[in-house]
């Protein structure tokens, strides 16, 4: 029973949020083309695309770049995030960017 409360909500005695979040991506058009789906855990935030797993991050730099990205970009394996004009984008491999959904960024600075 515990190990369900883990996957989902927050951690026993902790306070830590964990699980799973979707996150809109945007094309320049402002149309939806599709969802990062973060699973986030105690330390990690695993970053996937379809069935396409594309960064294995560290939570706390994670977090502290969404809080204050500073014009500076955080590259992690597949996945680099940027941000532009106060707004947050993700480029996938070498493709364009992608901005993250305003809701979608709210939430994922809720939970990260």
């Amino acid at each position: 029973m515990q190990e369900q409360v883990a996957l989902k909500g927050e951690r026993p005695d902790t306070g830590e949020w964990v699980g799973r979040v979707e996150v809109d991506l945007r094309n320049a058009r402002d149309w939806s083309v599709g969802s990062l789906h973060l699973e986030v855990e105690p330390g990690t935030v695993t970053v996937w695309f379809g069935s396409r797993a594309l960064a294995v991050m560290n939570r706390d730099e994670l977090r502290e770049w969404i809080i204050h990205p500073r014009g500076v970009r955080l590259a992690a394996d597949d996945l680099v995030w940027s941000t532009q004009y106060g707004s947050t984008y993700v480029a996938i491999g070498w493709t364009a960017e992608y901005r993250l959904g305003d809701s979608s960024l709210r939430e994922l600075m809720a939970v990260i």
